[in-house]
């Protein structure tokens, strides 16, 4: 696959996530989060494994050993996305969460103990002022703080689970990484939903409807092909194209779930998808 594919690839990938936090949300409203991701990913492992099953029959050990870590990986990260998302608005969830984009390049250079580029850390500032904002504007819900702070530590774990996939994706099958990773997801969300009361399935049709648009359009899709995608890619240069993710993700709350948009919440937003938008440009000049 050549590099150009590749980013689009990764582009509607992102896309396609963008859209699981509204319909996650919506779920949430008659549906506990850990039923929700235990059957998200388990019914997404079952279809991708039977279309793919010469795949899963010749799985590699590093294949498999790189779809545990990574499925380990993003059950954290989903648990987090999910708490927080049914705390605070989905725009704001997904602002957040994405500051994968700028948090990469800063944990890289902690890891080679080098100072960050200086545009980096501009970013990195624009990015937390946004979130400071966008703050504010969750404050009327008794628990906006915990569901900002739930967003936060999404994002920081996302930012692991991109530079994760860069390095367990090499040399190994991307589809094989990938179709092991969700049905990882797929059982530690359900062991965690047990103490919780359980699995609970949805209980009507326009439930089922989102719950296999979650499925098809944002598992199936959305997180098998990422490792396809971004086995092609450097894990700096696949951190820019998430900025479609919150892009989509904000666009349908406002039109869809009818968010409101405050002044602050402007602010956030556009300091945010300002720091982003930056980190983009000087990728872009670099390459």
């Amino acid at each position: 696959m050549t590099p150009t594919r590749a980013r689009l690839l990764l582009a509607a990938v992102f896309m396609a996530r963008g859209t699981s936090f509204l319909f996650s949300k919506t779920l949430m409203r008659t549906l506990q989060p850990m039923s929700i991701l235990a059957v998200r990913f388990l019914l997404a492992f079952l279809i991708l494994g039977a279309i793919f099953h010469r795949t899963l029959l010749h799985c590699d050990h590093k294949s498999l050993r790189s779809g545990v870590i990574l499925g380990a990986l993003y059950t954290v990260c989903m648990v987090f996305e999910m708490f927080g998302l049914r705390l605070i608005d989905t725009g704001v969830s997904a602002l957040i969460e994405n500051m994968a984009i700028v948090l990469v390049p800063v944990f890289a250079a902690v890891l080679t103990r080098t100072l960050p580029r200086r545009k980096t850390m501009i970013c990195a500032a624009l990015a937390v002022i946004g979130v400071g904002f966008l703050s504010l504007t969750q404050q009327s819900s008794g628990n906006g703080g915990l569901g900002i702070f739930l967003a936060i530590l999404a994002a920081l774990t996302y930012a692991w689970c991109i530079m994760a996939t860069e390095t367990v994706s090499k040399d190994a099958d991307p589809m094989a990484i990938g179709i092991v990773q969700l049905g990882v997801m797929g059982v530690l969300s359900a062991l965690i939903a047990l103490p919780m009361g359980g699995v609970e399935l949805p209980h009507t049709g326009e439930e089922w409807v989102m719950l296999l648009m979650l499925v098809l359009v944002c598992s199936c899709f959305g997180f098998a092909f990422q490792p396809l995608g971004q086995k092609y890619l450097p894990a700096e240069e696949a951190a820019v194209l998430t900025v479609i993710n919150p892009l989509t993700a904000s666009v349908m709350g406002i039109l869809i779930a009818g968010e409101s948009m405050s002044v602050a919440k402007c602010v956030g937003y556009v300091l945010i998808l300002s720091a982003l938008a930056l980190y983009n440009m000087r990728e872009k000049q670099r390459a």
